[in-house]
């Protein structure tokens, strides 16, 4: 196994963790509405490496990096200051 597979393999863990920190019965609806999994579906979908898993990690982990490095507090406080 490649160093990014190895990367991608502990980022998935890492969101499976989250994912299970939340309410059993959490639910995330996709943007547009029209299709949505709950807190169990989603770890089904990433322990199984599906096309909708990689993508929930990836989310998963953009989220993270924008609040480590500030871009999600300060692209919040544009909006907060705009209103």
């Amino acid at each position: 196994m490649g160093e990014k597979e190895i990367i991608f393999e502990k980022e998935k863990e890492l969101v499976i963790l989250r994912l299970e920190s939340l309410y059993p019965d959490y639910c995330y609806t996709s943007g547009d509405g029209s299709t949505s999994f709950s807190r169990d579906e989603m770890i089904k979908e990433i322990r199984q490496g599906s096309a909708v898993g990689i993508e929930i990690v990836k989310i998963d982990m953009d989220f993270l990096r924008a609040l480590k490095d500030g871009t999600l507090l300060k692209r919040l406080n544009e909006v907060t200051a705009t209103v």
